[in-house]
């Protein structure tokens, strides 16, 4: 890409694949700079829900392809794979697409036989976590990317998330004490944890008291389909240490 919005947001929330330095930096997801565009020229205009506000300014400059990633109403894992196939043929890619998504399929698979093996049959319950501040988290549930990586490793969460837009449920930290059992995986990065992580509440909950909360590093919980693979990859790596 010649440009994208909030660089400093995607280093520090996606961080893999990085940047390029020869990407410019257009602003906010929801309120782009049109003259940065402009200036850019660019030969196509990609634009997710976030952006399709500014679908009419957006086509005066260039064209403009709108993919609807995640809903309530839809399948966001098998949207999320049309539409990187779709971005894939518009760019000549498509073979190379599909063979992405087939490594990361048999990827997944090799993993959860690897981590059912490592626990001689009895998998743990894994639930997904990201800290929104000392009060607050996001667990994640059906319909998101962390859940079908869950899935596709044959795990399964200890605290039930029903099917929503972003799959996932914002909940009070004293109901994370609701995963009685199993592993609690948090996605980083999270700035207070010294704020939360030394209080009574937090040494009270049963799986930090049987020592099963781990971090995993920063990985976008809502991004394309190849994030799944990533976040699988992520939870592999800690279940198997």
């Amino acid at each position: 890409p010649v440009g994208m919005a909030d660089v400093a947001g995607y280093e520090k929330w996606v961080v893999s694949p990085p940047v390029p330095d020869s990407v410019t930096d257009i602003g906010l997801r929801g309120e782009p700079n049109l003259e940065v565009i402009i200036g850019l020229k660019p030969d196509l205009i990609l634009l997710t829900d976030e952006g399709i506000g500014m679908a009419r300014q957006a086509e005066r400059i260039a064209p403009v392809v709108h993919f609807n990633a995640f809903a309530k109403g839809q399948d966001n894992i098998a949207q999320g794979r049309e539409n990187y196939l779709m971005l894939a043929r518009l760019f000549g890619k498509e073979d190379t697409a599909r063979a992405n998504l087939a490594a990361m399929d048999a990827r997944l698979a090799k993993q959860a036989e690897q981590i059912k093996t490592h626990f001689g049959g009895e998998v743990p319950k894994v639930t997904l976590v990201r800290f929104v501040d000392a009060k607050r988290a996001v667990v994640y549930g059906k319909n998101g990317p962390p859940h079908a990586a869950l899935t596709a490793l044959g795990l399964k969460s200890a605290i039930e998330i029903p099917s929503s837009r972003w799959g996932l449920a914002y909940k009070r930290i004293r109901k994370l004490a609701e995963a009685s059992s199993g592993k609690v995986l948090y996605f980083e990065p999270f700035d207070q944890k010294a704020e939360l992580f030394e209080t009574a509440l937090w040494q009270a909950m049963p799986f930090v008291k049987s020592g099963s909360f781990e971090a995993l590093p920063p990985l976008w919980s809502y991004g394309g389909p190849l994030t799944v693979g990533q976040i699988g990859d992520a939870i592999t790596e800690v279940l198997l240490k």
